[in-house]
Parts: C-alpha cells; sequence; structure tokens
C-alpha cells in the first residue's frame, strides 16, 4: 500500500513552488490532492515524487496522493500567502535609524527583511500575520542628502512585491559650514548655509560654554544648502551660541562655524 511519510521541501510554500514528498510505493502516482484541488504528481522514484503547489488560500490542508485507483494517508500542509507591505513606521529615519514596524498581510513567517541594497535587517520579531518589527541596517556612506528604498518580506509565501507603500527614507546627517550674519540682537535673521538641510524641524542656539538650547523664533527653508533663523529673544548680550539644525537625520555636530553672538 502506498503511503506518504514527510515533506522535504516546499512546506510551508505558496503558489508555483515545488513540494517534495517522500513516502513508499509512489512509482503509480498521478495526482497530489491539496483538499479539493490537485496537481499533476512527477515521480521521482518509488519513494519520492514532486509537484508544483497549486493557488490557494492560506491555510492548513490535507494532503494525500493518488496512486493507481486508490489514494494515500494524508499529511498537514500549510500554505503561505505571498506576504504584502502595506504600510511602515517611520517612515523615514537618520542612517542608523533603529526599530521600525513593517504593517501587512502574510507575514506571519517571516525569515528576511530586507531595506533594499542597504541590506538586511536584524531582530526580526513576527507580532502577528499583520505586522512585524525588525532592527534597520546601518546606510553608510550617503551619494546624497536622501536614499529611498523598499522595504520587503520574504516568507515561504515568497517575497513582497515593492510599491511606495514599503518605502523608507534614509536622511544623512545635516552640517552647517557658515553663518551670517556672525552676531545681533534678538530678531535678526541668520542665514545658515551648510548641506542636507531636508526636512529641517529646529534650528537651535546653544551656549558654547555648555547649557540648555533655545529654538529659532522661525525657519525659513531656502534651499538643502540655506536656511534663515530668527534669532530668538532670551539668548545673553555677548554671549555665544553654537547654531545647529536638526532633521531626520539627526542634529548637525558643532563647528568653529556656527558660533553666533548674541547682541
Amino acid at each position: 500500500m502506498a503511503t506518504i511519510t514527510s515533506f522535504s521541501t516546499g512546506s510551508p510554500g505558496s503558489v508555483g513552488q515545488t513540494l517534495t514528498i517522500n513516502g513508499t510505493s509512489l512509482s503509480s502516482a498521478t495526482k497530489v490532492n491539496f483538499g479539493t484541488k490537485s496537481a499533476t504528481a512527477t515521480v521521482v522514484s518509488a519513494t519520492q515524487i514532486t509537484c508544483t503547489i497549486p493557488s490557494l488560500c492560506a491555510g492548513q490542508y490535507n494532503v494525500n496522493v493518488t496512486v493507481g485507483t486508490g489514494t494515500t494517508n494524508a499529511l498537514p500542509f500549510f500554505y503561505a500567502a505571498t506576504p504584502v507591505v502595506s504600510s511602515v513606521s517611520p517612515a523615514l529615519g537618520a542612517a542608523s535609524p533603529g526599530t521600525i514596524t513593517v504593517n501587512g498581510s502574510g507575514l506571519l513567517n517571516a525569515s528576511a527583511v530586507t531595506f533594499g541594497a542597504i541590506g538586511a535587517g536584524t531582530s526580526v520579531t513576527v507580532v502577528n500575520d499583520g505586522q512585524l518589527t525588525v532592527t534597520a541596517p546601518a546606510h553608510g556612506a550617503f551619494t546624497g542628502c536622501l536614499d529611498t528604498v523598499d522595504i520587503t518580506v520574504t516568507t515561504p509565501g515568497g517575497t513582497s512585491t515593492t510599491s511606495a507603500n514599503d518605502q523608507f527614507v534614509y536622511y544623512d546627517a545635516p552640517a552647517v559650514t557658515g553663518i551670517s550674519p556672525t552676531t545681533g540682537a534678538a530678531d535678526t535673521n541668520v542665514t545658515v548655509t551648510g548641506t542636507c538641510f531636508d526636512s529641517v524641524s529646529n534650528v537651535t542656539f546653544t551656549p558654547t560654554g555648555g547649557g540648555a538650547s533655545i529654538s529659532a523664533t522661525s525657519i525659513t527653508s531656502v534651499s538643502e544648502t540655506q536656511l534663515i533663523a530668527v534669532v530668538p529673544a532670551g539668548l545673553t548680550p555677548a554671549a555665544t551660541y553654537d547654531i545647529r539644525v536638526v532633521t531626520p537625520g539627526g542634529t548637525s555636530a558643532i563647528v568653529a562655524g556656527d558660533v553666533f553672538t548674541a547682541a
């Protein structure tokens, strides 16, 4: 009597993948039955056959094999749907952004989460079929100030198709190269020049000797390399301050060219 004992490959699996079935007396196998759906059996030997997994709904199926006029015993097979990424949070961050939440479907058996050409994330934690968390890989050197990548998820059901919904934007850190004027009273417009002034959220005046920062009264973005910051009230006359720019990429480092003297 023909029997099946195990699956070598393909379980869990998805449409188009190869399921390898081991057993006994399988030389006359003709079909592999997935519930009410069937696939053509390819005989490898008396103890092994293969088939191409048909399209099914996600879930568990009892699989048996038609051999001659009879059928074998059944084994449980798990069909994994192709994963889909519907959103990521946060969707932007610094060169080392930390933990990212990925939402979608078919994520339950995720084996890898990849951030475009940057590489694979680490510490993948599956919350449920619709959500997982992952530590994003660090970006490394930038060729521009922004780098948009697709986050893809790989499961036994395949790899998610890329779309605008799965995109994450890496931001290079801003840098200040100069300010003009270098001294002034409250409400003075200071032109700040530098690099990577993308999505600027704050410009701060930090005492050079240490102390609490004070945010600019207002910020006007001119370009990726220039902005105008209005000097806030509350600065100590004759004291010096480092002007620092804050973006999703981080806060600009303190340099000699960012020092402003309050009048």
